[in-house]
């Protein structure tokens, strides 16, 4: 997955001459606290565990998982695609093609995270972590389902 700074403008500044991209620098500048907090509870996600099925904990809400499980006659593979379904967009705004370009290797990163994050937290579950950049789509998107 290639997460590279160039082209991003925000991030080319921070590239040294060696190429090599001054991450210390870059989030020391331009990082709070909360934002890292806000990103690693995207990025490495808690689960809840309810009516069998697995949610992101950012996207559960109880009332919400009961009426989808209703909807869908107990299937809970289908009710987790709908709750643990992130489009990026919903939380990242891209201002250039170049990062809306960026998006999609984000999103393969954050698929990866999740896959550890899922497996450390149910170690004898099997999970799907797909993504998604269907042009017809709400953007890149990942998506979390048991197996």
């Amino acid at each position: 997955m290639d997460l590279n700074p160039r082209g991003l403008p925000e991030l080319e500044e921070w590239v040294v001459e060696s190429d090599d991209f001054h991450l210390q620098g870059f989030m020391s500048a331009n990082a709070s606290i909360a934002q890292a907090v806000a990103l690693a509870a995207l990025f490495r996600p808690e689960f809840v565990e309810h009516g069998g099925g697995v949610f992101l904990g950012f996207r559960f809400d109880r009332g919400g998982v009961d009426v989808w499980i209703e909807h869908l006659a107990g299937d809970l593979r289908a009710v987790e695609s709908v709750v643990n379904r992130v489009p990026l967009w919903d939380y990242f705004g891209p201002t250039s093609d170049a990062e809306y370009a960026a998006l999609r290797p984000l999103a393969e990163e954050i698929a990866a995270m999740w896959r550890s994050a899922a497996r450390e937290a149910f170690p004898g579950r099997d999970f799907e972590v797909s993504t998604s950049d269907d042009p017809d789509a709400y953007g890149p998107t990942v998506v979390l389902v048991s197996r």
